[in-house]
């Protein structure tokens, strides 16, 4: 009795937490601009303030970056408090949902499942999506978007040197499928 599960077991909690998720990744890209931002600032703060012996212009720019990192600072406060609320609500009304789809099993099913099964499946499996849900929102769109804005911001602060990207992003990019193809197996193991 093998069910397929796909994202329509997941929709009424899209529907319920869509918005707070959409807010947090918004103040997630908000938060990967200033970090982005930042080196873009501090270079020209050395080639147009310090070389140029401008220090009006190294005060502007540090206020500018000071701006900057306070935008960042506040997006990352606020993400990681909508994002923490989400993740907890989400594990929470997962598992009330679970219990009560648990205690409309007749006796026999239960047995057939276990016990420790379905406790299993009550504690770590949702703690395992909760922090799933929570990592969407933290690490794993941040990611790719530092990964993307990083190569945009080389390509338009140094495009001959960049082409060194060409070379380094493909080989780190192989190794991590490699650790991936050879790590998995050995931890399923």
């Amino acid at each position: 009795m093998k069910e397929d599960i796909s994202l329509g077991v997941f929709r009424p909690y899209i529907r319920k937490y869509g918005k707070a998720f959409a807010f947090a990744i918004f103040l997630l890209m908000i938060e990967a601009t200033a970090d982005l931002t930042l080196p873009t600032i501090m270079a020209h703060m050395i080639d147009d303030g310090v070389l140029a012996r401008d220090m009006g212009m190294v005060s502007r720019l540090g206020g500018w970056m000071l701006m900057v990192t306070g935008i960042g600072l506040a997006a990352t406060i606020i993400r990681n408090l909508i994002s923490s609320q989400v993740a907890h609500r989400f594990g929470a009304d997962l598992r009330l949902d679970l219990y009560r789809k648990i205690q409309s099993f007749s006796f026999a099913s239960i047995d057939k499942f276990e016990r420790p099964s379905l406790m299993t499946r009550m504690t770590n499996d949702v703690t395992q999506v909760q922090n799933f849900v929570s990592g969407m929102m933290r690490i794993f769109v941040k990611s790719p978007l530092l990964c993307i804005g990083s190569i945009i911001m080389a390509v338009n602060l140094n495009p001959h040197l960049s082409v060194v990207l060409l070379i380094v992003i493909p080989a780190v990019a192989l190794l991590i499928a490699l650790n991936m193809k050879i790590g998995f197996p050995m931890f399923a193991k």
